[in-house]
């Protein structure tokens, strides 16, 4: 066989190897709509987190939760996430007893095709409207 030939059999698996590369990277890798998505989910949950926080502190400070989102938020140096980052519904608080209180957002992607793992199991969510119910003694 001559080197010409060899040099075309190489440069077709090279390509060949080329190819298959671009289409399985455009398969795992989700689009920059479906990306952007995440991205959003990801901000509610941060701000959800935050909430959570400053329910835990409010319970704390004053040995009962706050019965409503706008009275937490009021708290004197508070600058709470009260509203969805892309424009969506209100995030809601809702007391449910002298301990425990749910956190409600509108998701936009389902969080158990990620990679989430470790304490983010704990806000893990369905796409769509979901509430998470808390405990003020919680350490999560």
């Amino acid at each position: 066989m001559s080197t010409v030939a060899w040099g075309r059999r190489i440069l077709w698996t090279a390509g060949i190897v080329t190819a298959l590369s671009m289409v399985a990277g455009v398969l795992v890798i989700d689009s920059p709509s479906q990306q952007r998505l995440k991205r959003l989910d990801n901000a509610r949950i941060a701000d959800l987190q935050a909430l959570d926080i400053a329910a835990r502190g409010y319970w704390r400070e004053h040995d009962m939760l706050p019965p409503d989102i706008r009275t937490l938020a009021a708290q004197p140096g508070m600058a709470l996430p009260l509203n969805d980052p892309a424009g969506g519904p209100a995030y809601v608080y809702r007391l449910l007893d002298p301990t425990h209180f749910q956190l409600c957002a509108r998701f936009s992607t389902d969080s158990s095709s990620g990679q989430r793992r470790g304490h983010l199991d704990a806000w893990a969510h369905p796409a769509g409207d979901h509430c998470f119910r808390r405990e003020a003694g919680d350490k999560d």
